[in-house]
């Protein structure tokens, strides 16, 4: 399960709920076809992968095992993850929360605040501990 590309619609509806019931049994992994992932990479297999149907993930986000991100309190608000973001084992993104363009998230964070653009968050709960500088 490399790249998952699952936008469900017409005759592609068939198709996205097939390929997330074998994700399901396969893989040990909640993730809806309803769910706005474009281009995102779950590596290790992503064995244990939980992710709310309103969650929205930008293209080339990495994701790894035993992640969360949905809703918290029951408020149906979910969190919106930009592009290029790195997501560590066993992170929590969790609320109507924005997570901003070249993340990084630390392994066993819980994120229940915004992140700007590139940053390192860390901690539970996380805190922004730097930022990623970008060479041009």
């Amino acid at each position: 399960m490399r790249r998952l590309y699952l936008k469900g619609g017409g005759v592609n509806r068939l198709r996205a709920k097939l390929i997330y019931r074998y994700v399901r049994l396969v893989y040990h992994c909640d993730i809806p076809y309803s769910a706005g992932i474009d281009g995102v990479y779950f590596c290790h297999k992503g064995f244990g992968i939980v992710i709310n149907p309103n969650a929205r993930i930008g293209e080339n986000t990495v994701v790894q095992h035993g992640v969360s991100i949905g809703e918290m309190n029951g408020s149906h608000a979910c969190p919106v993850i930009g592009k290029n973001c790195f997501i560590g084992a066993h992170a929590l993104i969790l609320g109507d929360i924005t997570i901003g363009d070249n993340v990084k998230i630390g392994a066993g964070s819980v994120v229940i605040k915004d992140v700007p653009a590139n940053c390192t968050a860390v901690g539970v709960p996380a805190k922004t501990t730097k930022n990623n500088k970008t060479e041009e």
